[in-house]
């Protein structure tokens, strides 16, 4: 027969031929063609390796693991610990004892309770049980805010001050000095204007060693309580201050140790802020600090690890502000 064949006969054997060739002109044309590289397009036969890729080189160095003995960072608190943990804020004073006085009549026991409502705000947005040792004007003794935070597990407690003097709109944390000869205690309010108050931190721990404990039955001495978290209280207050340097220029690189009464009767770590200053023409000066405290004292306590559960103190409680 001499019929010819159907058009759509012929379509497969068309494209078959067109195919055999583009294979044999490619290999005529090397590899490449096959690559795409000759019409700009990359090169997908190369892999991709840090050697041949500035960039992944960098990925992985980055991602190398480190030396078996390099330092490691301290680690922050689980979110276990935070929701766990207890923080025990003091806006010192209170009642009759207004503490500083600015030149506008501003008091520093309303100052620093406007500081503790800010930073429990801030505490309680990482779900952090936050206490106040006073939420009005009333006026706690030294022992009843201890008696608010010893016995507590996985507690801190953070005392807020404004001082009288020193330059606005810097920051200090404090931790429990023991003397050695039971020098008078630090009044912080007047603390920062003092040359004393930066000399006691010239060696941390140099001078600090505890009186010896009267505890017996493995519980402490009231008015010893703090020297069982003196380690804690001095790395609670190096994280403090390290925040508190970031957001008010021109603090103290280095927490202060110094015998603030306060602080002394905590059985757990156990720090005092220091705002500088009341002597403001402005109020809204240290109302703009509120913030900062807040977000400074959020960030340290988030970081800083539990502490170990502190022994009960014993004794009973005497002696007021």
């Amino acid at each position: 027969m001499n019929e010819r064949p159907p058009s759509d006969m012929l379509k497969p054997m068309r494209r078959g031929l067109s195919s055999l060739i583009f294979v044999l002109l490619a290999l005529s044309a090397g590899p490449a063609l096959l690559t795409g590289s000759q019409q700009g397009r990359p090169n997908r036969a190369a892999p991709l390796t840090p050697d041949s890729n500035p960039a992944m080189l960098a990925l992985a160095s980055q991602n190398t693991p480190p030396p078996p003995n390099a330092e490691q960072p301290p680690s922050s608190a689980t979110p276990e610990e935070l929701s766990n943990r207890t923080v025990v804020l003091d806006p010192a004073h209170g009642g009759a004892d207004f503490g500083a006085r600015g030149p506008t009549g501003l008091a520093e026991s309303d100052v620093v309770l406007d500081f503790a409502r800010a930073a429990r705000i801030a505490l309680e947005a990482q779900r952090i049980r936050v206490l106040l040792t006073r939420e009005g004007n009333q006026d706690p003794t030294f022992n009843d805010r201890s008696a608010m935070v010893n016995g507590l597990h996985n507690a801190l407690f953070i005392s807020l001050h404004v001082s009288s003097g020193g330059p606005v709109g810097t920051a200090r944390a404090y931790y429990y000095l023991f003397p050695a000869n039971l020098a008078p205690q630090v009044n912080l309010s007047s603390a920062a204007a003092t040359p004393a108050a930066q000399a006691s931190s010239a060696v941390p721990g140099s001078q600090n060693a505890a009186p010896p404990s009267a505890a017996h039955g493995g519980l402490v001495e009231w008015d010893h309580a703090q020297q069982h978290s003196i380690d804690m209280s001095r790395q609670l207050a190096a994280f403090v201050q390290t925040e508190l340097l970031h957001r008010f220029k021109g603090s103290p690189e280095m927490p202060i140790a110094a015998p603030v009464r306060q602080l002394r009767t905590i059985a757990a770590p156990a720090i005092a802020i220091e705002i500088s200053s009341i002597d403001v023409t402005d109020s809204k000066r240290l109302d703009q600090m509120a913030q900062p405290l807040a977000e400074a004292i959020g960030r340290a306590v988030a970081e800083f690890p539990s502490p170990s559960p502190a022994l009960a103190p014993s004794g009973a409680p005497n002696g007021g502000h």
